[in-house]
C-alpha cells in the first residue's frame, strides 16, 4: 500500500486497492458528497444521496467518524486530515458493516497525505499557469511599446525586466520548455526574465542584462549545457524595442540551426526605418492616416489602436496572430478586411504587405517621433522616390550583397525574386521554378543560410527583401537612363536635389 502512495496517483492507487481489499465501494468526498477519488465502480444514485445526508450530519455532530446503517445501504465514513488550508475531504467504505480498525487508520493517514500533496501539485501547477500568463501579456504589451503598464505587471514578478536588454529566442522540444526553463534560470542564477511564445511552441524568450562579470555569454553556457537547445541572440535594446530586439534574435535563431555550435548572434546593420528619414516619416503618415484617424462606428469595435497592433501582429505572424492576440481566427481576418478597406490595400500581396510592414517600423523609430509635413507634402511623397535615395540604394546593395557574392548566386537570385513574387507561398514557388515543393524549400533555406535572415518562418526577412530588390531594380533603371544620356545631361541630372537622402 506505501508503494502506490509514492506514486503521483496515489489517492486514486490506493482508493482502488481498498476497493479490492474489502470488496466495497470506496470513494473519496468533499463535504458536499461530491465524489473527489472514487474506485472503478459507479455508486448508485440512492446510496450516493444517503452518503451526502450522512456526511452533513457528521460534520454538524462534530465526529470524525459516522456509521449510514440504512435499510438498503450501509456505509463507514472517515474524516481524512488534510490541513488548515484544505478542507478535510471524508473517506467512504460503501457496502460495509465493519471496517477494521487499523487498516481504516492506515487508510486514513496515508489519505490525508496523498490528498494533501495532490492539492499542493495542484496549486502550483495554477501558480505557474497564472505566471505564464502574465508574462504573456508582459510580452504583448512590450511588443506593442505599452511599456509602464508592462512594467507595472512584470513588478509583481520576478526578476526585474533588465533595460537594457539582450533579447534570446531559445529553442527547444515543444514538450521540453518548462524543464528548459529551469535551467536556464539555474544557468544565469535566477536574473534572467523568460517567457513561453505564445505563436512558436518551441521557443522560449529570454531577456538577459546586457553586460555580466561573472557569467559566459548566456547563449553558450546555454547550447552547452541543454542538449539539442538552438540559440538566436539579438543586439542589446531598450524595452521600447523589445519587438526589435525580438526580431532580431529570431533572425540570428535561423542562422544558428546551421551551424555546429547551434547559437549565432544578429548581424547588425543601419535600418532602412532609420535611413529614410523625416522624408520617410511623412510617407509613412500618409500612407497609414485613414487609419491613425480611425474612429469606430459602435464603441465596442476595435478602434485604431487595436487594429494597428493587429496589424502589426500579422506582419509578424501571420495567422499565428490569433495566438500571439488571444483573438478568434475569424476576428482576426475581420479586422484584416477593414484595415485593407481603411488603407486601400490588398495584404494577400507581398508588395503591400512590405509598404505596411515599412510604415510601421518608420513610425516606430525614435527619429520619426514628432515629425510631419504640411498638409501638401506627404501626397507628394511615394514610396519609389525613398528606394531611389543614395543611402537607400546602399542599404540594399548591402542587403543583398551575400547573395551576389554566393557561389550559386544566379540561383539564388532567381529563387528569392520567384518566392516574392509567389508571396512567399512555397507550393507557388515550386509550381514557377518547375520543381518539388521539397526542393523550394531547400532553395529558401539555403537562401537563410547565405543572408542569415529568417524567411521560412515568421517572423521573416520578407519585406526587407522586397523592398531591397525593389530599390535594385530601380536604381538599375536609372543607370540604364544615365547610361542613354550625354554626358552634359547626366551630370545635370546627378546635381539635381534628391527628395530624400
Amino acid at each position: 500500500m506505501h508503494q502506490r502512495c509514492r506514486r503521483a496517483d496515489g489517492g486514486a492507487a490506493l482508493v482502488r486497492w481498498l476497493a479490492q481489499r474489502t470488496g466495497c465501494w470506496v470513494g473519496l468526498l468533499d463535504r458536499t458528497g461530491r465524489v473527489l477519488i472514487g474506485s472503478r465502480r459507479e455508486l448508485d444514485p440512492g446510496a450516493a444521496a444517503q452518503v451526502a445526508t450522512g456526511i452533513d450530519d457528521m460534520f454538524s455532530r462534530g465526529l470524525r467518524t459516522f456509521v449510514i446503517d440504512g435499510e438498503a445501504y450501509t456505509a463507514v465514513l472517515l474524516v481524512v486530515d488534510a490541513s488548515a488550508d484544505v478542507p478535510d475531504p471524508v473517506l467512504a467504505f460503501v457496502g460495509a458493516e465493519a471496517v477494521p480498525r487499523s487498516l481504516a487508520a492506515d487508510a486514513v493517514t496515508l489519505l490525508g497525505t496523498c490528498w494533501l500533496a495532490g492539492e499542493t501539485r495542484r496549486l502550483r501547477r495554477q501558480v505557474e499557469a497564472a505566471d505564464a500568463r502574465c508574462r504573456e501579456a508582459v510580452l504583448h504589451l512590450l511588443m506593442s511599446q505599452r511599456i509602464s503598464t508592462a512594467g507595472q505587471i512584470a513588478s509583481t514578478l520576478s526578476p526585474a525586466l533588465p533595460d537594457p536588454a539582450r533579447v534570446h529566442v531559445v529553442e527547444c522540444g515543444a514538450h521540453e520548455r518548462d524543464d528548459v526553463i529551469r535551467r536556464c534560470a539555474e544557468l544565469t542564477g535566477g536574473t534572467a526574465w523568460m517567457v513561453r511564445c505564445p505563436v512558436h511552441k518551441r521557443d522560449i524568450l529570454v531577456l538577459t542584462e546586457p553586460h555580466s562579470s561573472t557569467l559566459r555569454p548566456f547563449e553558450i553556457l546555454v547550447t552547452e549545457e541543454v542538449g539539442g537547445a538552438v540559440v538566436g541572440v539579438g543586439d542589446v535594446v531598450t524595452l521600447h524595442d523589445t519587438a526589435v530586439g525580438y526580431d532580431q534574435a529570431f533572425h540570428a535563431l535561423a542562422v544558428a540551426r546551421g551551424r555546429a555550435q547551434r547559437w549565432a548572434r544578429f548581424d547588425t546593420h543601419l535600418d532602412l526605418p532609420t535611413i529614410v528619414g523625416p522624408t520617410g516619416a511623412r510617407w509613412a503618415d500618409a500612407m497609414l492616416g485613414a487609419l491613425l484617424t480611425y474612429v469606430p462606428p459602435r464603441a465596442r469595435d476595435p478602434d485604431a489602436q487595436e487594429l494597428m497592433a493587429t496589424a502589426r501582429s500579422w506582419l509578424s505572424f501571420s495567422m499565428g496572430a490569433a495566438q500571439h492576440l488571444k483573438i478568434h481566427r475569424h476576428t482576426l481576418s475581420g479586422r484584416l478586411q477593414r484595415i485593407e478597406e481603411l488603407l486601400g490595400l490588398d495584404l494577400a500581396r507581398m508588395d503591400q504587405q512590405a509598404l505596411l510592414d515599412l510604415a510601421f517600423r518608420i513610425r516606430a523609430t525614435p527619429r520619426s517621433i514628432g515629425v510631419s509635413g504640411s498638409a501638401e507634402q506627404p501626397s507628394r511623397v511615394v514610396l519609389d522616390d525613398l528606394m531611389r535615395a543614395p543611402a537607400v540604394q546602399q542599404w540594399a546593395r548591402a542587403t543583398l550583397r551575400p547573395i551576389r557574392e554566393a557561389a550559386d548566386a544566379a540561383t539564388l537570385e532567381s529563387t528569392l525574386r520567384v518566392w516574392l513574387d509567389s508571396n512567399s507561398r512555397l507550393s507557388a514557388t515550386a509550381d514557377a521554378l518547375g520543381i518539388s515543393v521539397s526542393g523550394a524549400r531547400k532553395r529558401v533555406s539555403r537562401l537563410e543560410q547565405v543572408l542569415h535572415r529568417s524567411l521560412l518562418h515568421f517572423p521573416s526577412a520578407r519585406h526587407d527583401l522586397w523592398l531591397a530588390t525593389r530599390a535594385m531594380d530601380l536604381g538599375a533603371a536609372a543607370e540604364r537612363v544615365l547610361d542613354s544620356l550625354s554626358p552634359e545631361q547626366a551630370v545635370d541630372i546627378q546635381t539635381a536635389p534628391r527628395q530624400c537622402g
